[in-house]
């Protein structure tokens, strides 16, 4: 029986955090508001108003263009290059959740999102040179982002046609270890007839290392043994990219394909003593896993539109297939008693998605701007393990199960500027969905969720707009967790469950954007979430649990409700009074969480989540010498995640990446970078628990795990 207990979330330190926030606005406004009208003439700005009377230009813009020119200053060599140089806007790629209505990011390329799920919005942007692009186009108020649906602000990449360029990049990374691996890469954009092509090759791998000393600690926080660990990992990949546009059947045809797959290898020594370690010291035992990940992957898509009057008809289909098998070899020696022992693991999961979507929307020049549409989809997980203990077969409960969904969308969202300040933006989404698992587990589950969404933006003035957003969504869930699942460096394990349902969130939220000069913004969001059926690690019961067993069956399941809530503040700020060409970019994000936790019997705080997290970006650009630097500085942070019979830990302390990069020589770009400069330094803790979160402390595993230096050195170049 699951207990449930009603609570009012203590969100007083939120709103006193949260208030720190408004004094901070209007002092950098008072600061900075003069620059509004001093701005550098020579960054060509264009901005332009569509449908607007002479009278109205005075307020904020809904459409900016940035020309490819004013990019050149920062030797950008591809799209995702100039999107990052954009003054104030922040880069969201969007989700890899199954089916393509819900997983837009906010930059849409020759007004349509790209067709292509796998490669990820990140990779189509780097996917198109530098020369390629015309201008791009920033998209405020909901106009015209049917494609990018939810986001206030988009950016719009508009591409140069008819242009036959090659670019490549040549990168060589180095580990701590002195390892190293290259990677290459090279795209090409022709005409082949009637058609626009691109193709991509990324091809390479990347090394990775670090060490760990780990203690073990008895309930009353007294040493008992301790271990020091090396770790090497290395992914391998080859990707294969291509896609083509033309004109068919009285509208534009574009067809998109990737092919390709990784390898990641993985080998942990840890060598473990029974007394404290010294220089002379001899492992009481030691143990070495070696884990292989291997995937392959297709996908095709085709995207089609057609303008029939003053609508346009578009229709996408996409097949992705993904075949991923996962293995580990464990091998243990415990040096006084003599005696070996090794385990085997292999996991195979094949992953098929079918994708068809069509939309109608109305493409003119109007107020009022609706779309309709339908999605269905299919998806399907076909997962089996197998296990070995010193040659003896060992059975994997529930590893053995194919899971599907079928799911079909009905969908109507709309743009509707109400007057010269106020723009509106939303929609509703019906979903129905089935899902059935069979094999070693039997399940069979239909859902229907009504999904509405509305947000409005209000033009305060001709550099500040806020926007208030209300939404009800649905949550994906992921196929693996329906399979029994093992981790061998952890010596733990996961069942299935095949009972698992979406879960649910209300968010409201409000957004202050201000952009103080042309490089200069700040962006302030709050929000607030009611979540059901939230997904955290529970008991399970299975119906051939062995009541005489200590041990318990845990897996991922539906735990109650919770609250969420949280501020992220962006701050884009130039330094030219001081540095010439330089800008600081801060990001700073709070969260924090309740939830009843019925293991414990109180208040909890939920899963996967960082509580405070700090960055920046600094970069300086001397143009006239052709050369730039920069730096990346992530904060320390700690994240805690709760196991049925323990709690983990896992924090970092401040990190920093340098880098430095010219175009000076040879007509090529040039970058050396050096990532975990100060050295990387992360503490991984478990603290374990008898039976469960509510019996007796038990003792706990410290890791202390260090990234030294890796160096990165960059090529690029055009043909």
């Amino acid at each position: 029986m699951r207990l449930k207990k009603k609570t009012k979330p203590n969100i007083i330190k939120t709103i006193k955090r949260l208030s720190l926030i408004t004094p901070l606005i209007f002092t950098l406004q008072s600061a900075l508001a003069s620059e509004d009208d001093t701005s550098d003439s020579s960054l060509e700005l264009t901005r332009q108003q569509t449908a607007k009377t002479t009278s109205e230009l005075s307020l904020l813009p809904d459409i900016f263009e940035y020309p490819a020119t004013f990019f050149e200053q920062y030797t950008p060599q591809n799209a995702m290059d100039m999107i990052k140089r954009l003054p104030g806007f922040s880069f969201d790629r969007g989700s890899n959740a199954r089916g393509f209505g819900g997983n837009a990011g906010n930059v849409l390329i020759d007004g349509s999102r790209p067709t292509s799920k796998s490669g990820g919005l990140r990779g189509a942007l780097s996917r198109i040179s530098a020369a390629q692009v015309e201008k791009i186009e920033i998209l405020r108020g909901g106009v015209n982002t049917g494609d990018a649906s939810g986001h206030a602000v988009v950016a719009n990449v508009i591409r140069v046609k008819g242009l036959q360029q090659g670019t490549w990049a040549a990168k060589l990374r180095r580990a701590p270890d002195n390892s190293y691996l290259p990677n290459l890469e090279a795209a090409l954009s022709t005409t082949l007839g009637d058609w626009e092509t691109s193709f991509d090759l990324d091809i390479g791998g990347r090394p990775g290392y670090r060490t760990a000393a780990i203690e073990n600690l008895d309930s009353d926080n007294l040493l008992t043994s301790s271990a020091d660990e090396k770790f090497r990992d290395s992914g391998r990949w080859l990707f294969i990219n291509g896609e083509g546009a033309t004109q068919f059947a009285d509208g534009d045809l574009v067809i998109n394909g990737r092919v390709g797959g990784d390898v990641w290898r993985g080998d942990t020594h840890r060598n473990m003593f029974n007394t404290p370690i010294t220089d002379s010291s001899s492992p009481d035992e030691f143990w070495l896993l070696d884990e292989k990940n291997t995937f392959k992957m297709v996908e095709l898509g085709i995207d089609w539109t057609q303008k029939i009057q003053d609508w346009k008809w578009h229709i996408i289909a996409l097949g992705l297939v993904n075949d991923r098998n996962y293995q580990y070899s464990f091998h243990e020696e415990i040096l006084s008693a003599q005696t070996v022992s090794d385990d085997y693991f292999n996991q195979k999961r094949l992953k098929t998605e079918g994708i068809i979507r069509t939309t109608l929307g109305y493409a003119a020049s109007s107020a009022f701007t609706p779309e309709f549409g339908i999605e269905i989809a299919n998806n399907k997980l076909n997962t089996s393990a197998n296990e070995t203990d010193n040659g003896l077969l060992v059975p994997v409960d529930g590893s053995d199960v194919v899971v599907e969904e079928w799911r079909g969308e009905l969908f109507a969202t709309f743009n509707y500027e109400v007057d010269k300040y106020l723009s509106l933006e939303g929609g509703i989404t019906a979903e129905f969905s089935q899902i059935t698992v069979s094999g070693d587990s039997n399940q069979s589950q239909n859902f229907n969720f009504i999904k509405p969404r509305v947000s409005a933006t209000y033009k305060i003035n001709n550099s500040t707009t806020l926007t208030l957003e209300g939404e009800h969504s649905v949550g994906q869930l992921n196929f693996n967790d329906f399979a029994s699942s093992t981790e061998a460096s952890d010596d733990s394990s996961t069942l299935g469950n095949p009972d698992l349902k979406p879960d649910q969130k209300t968010e409201v939220a409000a957004t202050y954007d201000w952009s103080f000069s042309e490089r200069g913004s700040i962006k302030v969001r709050v929000f607030y979430q009611w979540r059901s059926d939230i997904l955290e690690q529970i008991i399970l019961e299975t119906n051939d649990s062995n009541e005489e067993s200590d041990d318990i069956n845990q897996g991922l399941g539906n735990a109650g409700d919770a609250e969420f809530w949280g501020a992220t503040t962006e701050l884009n700020l130039p330094l030219d009074y001081i540095m010439p060409n330089a800008l600081l970019e801060l990001s700073y994000k709070y969260n924090d969480s309740q939830f009843y936790d019925a293991i414990i019997a109180t208040d909890r705080t939920i899963n996967d989540y960082t509580p405070n997290w700090t960055k920046f970006n600094f970069r300086q650009d001397f143009i006239n010498q052709k050369f730039a630097w920069g730096a990346e500085y992530w904060g320390n942070f700690k994240d805690t995640n709760y196991r049925v019979d323990e709690i983990q830990t896992f924090g970092a302390n401040k990190r920093l990446r340098l880098f430095i990069e010219t175009t000076r020589y040879f007509g090529l770009k040039t970058q050396l970078e050096v990532t975990h400069l100060n050295t990387g330094r992360y503490t991984r803790s478990r603290y374990f628990y008898q039976s469960d979160r509510g019996g007796a402390f038990d003792g706990s595993e410290i890791s202390h795990r260090q990234r030294k230096p890796e160096v990165k050195l960059s090529f690029w170049g055009t043909f």
